[in-house]
């Protein structure tokens, strides 16, 4: 994605960690500021980290862990200046500090290549702080369901692609031959929706990426949006796998039997790959589903052999 894109999914993450934090706090019985500071930075990488999109602009966003959270609760009249310490580990750096929390006009935007020494807030009524952390969680919200639909709009982008390299893993075509469809429109359709918004109310596995990209632990050795769309290409090569079915375990022991040639038989191509991947011994009905999914030649020659020796 784009340093653009890249800053508009920080900022729906932004907001989501606010709500998440917002959420822990009660409504204030008195005067406070409401300090909601930065969960991402622009840091400078170390190293080869990152890749094109660091080389074109020199940063990568970075997820900050703050020791009480997102969102602090400050009092106005406390004799001390209250301060809030931070943690950075990501993209090969590590920083760490306190920020003084003062009053005034909040900052916009995020930290670039180093955080800030003091963040303001206003001072606000009692009711002017509960409407504030509603609103923190509203927003927090409306984030959620606006990264879903970034999300899904970026699936419908690379779902070709996906499905394309999964026929050609499936069946061995060269690069240069056109791969066939394995599934049509509406299929792949149903792959993202399911992917993207789950079944059956349940959660789906992008937004439990989402909320797991919200742990700056989870992003120390990726960033924040290049994490959540190798999870959906991952999410969606594997539901298109599902629809087709090839079992999780297919591409290994296509390998294998591609490695043997087109003589071994399915015993000999069961041996080996036990033999190669000791923890994840395979079945024989796991094994010709895999070979099956597609008519290769090896998969024809094996199913043919498997079946004249059952009839």
């Amino acid at each position: 994605m784009t340093s653009t894109s890249s800053e508009s999914l920080c900022t729906l993450l932004d907001r989501m960690s606010w709500a998440h934090s917002a959420a822990t706090h009660e409504h204030p019985a008195h005067p406070v500021r409401l300090h909601a500071l930065p969960p991402t930075m622009w840091v400078t990488p170390a190293g080869p980290i990152g890749g094109h999109k660091a080389a074109s602009r020199g940063v990568l966003p970075a997820a900050v862990g703050w020791d009480e959270g997102t969102v602090c609760v400050a009092r106005p009249d406390s004799p001390r200046d209250a301060r809030a310490t931070w943690s950075l580990n990501a993209a090969g750096t590590h920083q760490s500090g306190a920020m003084v929390l003062a009053e005034g006009s909040p900052p916009s935007g995020r930290p670039d290549r180093r955080m800030w020494s003091r963040h303001t807030a206003p001072v606000m009524s009692t009711y002017e702080a509960g409407r504030a952390l509603e609103d923190l969680k509203e927003r927090g919200e409306l984030a959620k369901w606006e990264m879903l639909q970034a999300l899904e709009l970026f699936a419908h982008e690379k779902i070709g692609s996906i499905t394309s390299a999964i026929c050609r893993e499936i069946s061995g075509i060269d690069e240069a031959d056109t791969a066939p469809h394995l599934l049509d429109d509406e299929q792949l359709n149903v792959v993202i929706t399911n992917v993207i918004y789950g079944t059956s109310g349940k959660s789906s596995r992008a937004l439990r990426g989402i909320e797991r990209c919200l742990d700056p632990a989870t992003t120390r050795n990726v960033d924040p949006v290049r994490y959540l769309t190798t999870q959906v290409r991952r999410d969606l090569a594997d539901g298109v796998r599902v629809a087709v079915g090839d079992p999780q375990v297919g591409s290994r022991v296509r390998r294998i039997a591609r490695g043997l040639g087109t003589g071994a038989t399915l015993d000999q191509i069961i041996e080996h790959y036990n033999q190669a991947h000791t923890s994840d011994r395979i079945s024989t009905s796991r094994a010709i589903r895999a070979l099956t999914v597609a008519p290769t030649l090896e998969s024809a020659a094996v199913r043919t052999r498997f079946e004249a020796r059952h009839a």
